[in-house]
């Protein structure tokens, strides 16, 4: 059982649509229906009436409704006990990010900037766009990092939440160099070029599609591998399996050792913009503060 189920069931009862529930929960929703069979198939019956429209809670959801809230928050006790246990209470700065993200921002954030985070403990939560929003969003007390793209935009249902831009970002198709020095597919029309590609309802994935990407080049593409890991594609990008669409700070070095290069020139970089997000703290001591005023100076 995942704490995003419970989560899903509580916004369903609250909107009384799979439609306006999925909205809220930033997923779609075919994604938001399947997970909802998931707990239903955990708890071992069904939950929902989809005989009735719109659709109702049975007796069964009912029932599970008046547990759900309870087993939210003890849910969410026990990890920050069993967390605070874990980094034993040290002052902690928790980073809540993509995976794309986790595998080079943070860590060059600490790098470049070692004065801000000496003597913390840089705990890194890495996971899709959505999760990562909703775990930030349910703690209160970490921080956000992603990727604001013009289409779509990052943005978080809350007014109280601060946020600067730390850096710029863009996503591009790259593609693997053989040993001769050349490129494993070229962006030639009739051809048909191996995609290694994002699972249709992750972020990155919708990015690509709002922007109309693959549409910009002469080949035609056809997806032989999917992963919501960037860094797995890059992996798979530089064994010649395929285009990938990827963050150009992910594979800069690559590219600038020669192992990978830039797909086609036809194709435009879909241009991003990296963002940090904290909520104000409710004890603003003169350290927070600080420690905010530094995060927020931080240029990548």
């Amino acid at each position: 059982m995942e704490l995003k189920w419970i989560e899903d069931f509580l916004c369903l009862s609250q909107y009384g649509s799979f439609v306006k529930a999925a909205k809220s929960r930033c997923v779609t929703q075919p994604a938001f229906s399947r997970r909802i069979k998931a707990l239903e198939e955990w708890v071992g019956v069904p939950l929902i009436n989809r005989e009735t429209y719109p659709s109702t809670f049975t007796k069964a959801g009912t029932c599970f409704l008046k547990h759900a809230a309870n087993l939210k928050k003890e849910i969410e006790e026990a990890r920050k006990g069993t967390q605070e246990v874990a980094l034993n209470k040290l002052n902690t700065l928790t980073f809540h990010t993509q995976h794309a993200l986790s595998e080079y921002v943070v860590n060059k954030m600490s790098t470049d900037n070692p004065d801000i985070f000496e003597n913390l403990l840089i705990h890194v939560i890495a996971d899709n766009l959505h999760n990562s929003a909703m775990n930030f969003l349910d703690k209160k007390s970490s921080y956000l990092v992603g990727l604001s793209f013009k289409t779509p935009r990052l943005e978080l249902p809350s007014p109280n939440i601060q946020s600067a831009v730390i850096g710029a970002e863009s996503l591009i198709p790259i593609v693997g160099i053989d040993n001769n020095g050349d490129a494993f597919y070229q962006d030639n029309a009739g051809d048909i070029v191996p995609l290694l590609s994002y699972p249709s309802d992750a972020f990155l994935a919708q990015v690509i599609e709002t922007n109309n990407a693959m549409s910009q080049a002469s080949c035609e593409f056809q997806t032989v591998y999917i992963n919501s890991i960037s860094n797995s594609l890059k992996s798979m990008a530089l064994s010649g399996r395929g285009v990938a669409w990827l963050p150009l700070g992910l594979v800069k070095d690559e590219i600038k050792s020669g192992k990978l290069k830039i797909f086609s020139k036809k194709i435009k970089p879909i241009d991003a913009k990296i963002k940090i997000f904290s909520f104000p703290t409710e004890d603003p001591t003169p350290d927070k503060v600080m420690l905010w005023e530094k995060l927020t100076s931080i240029k990548l």
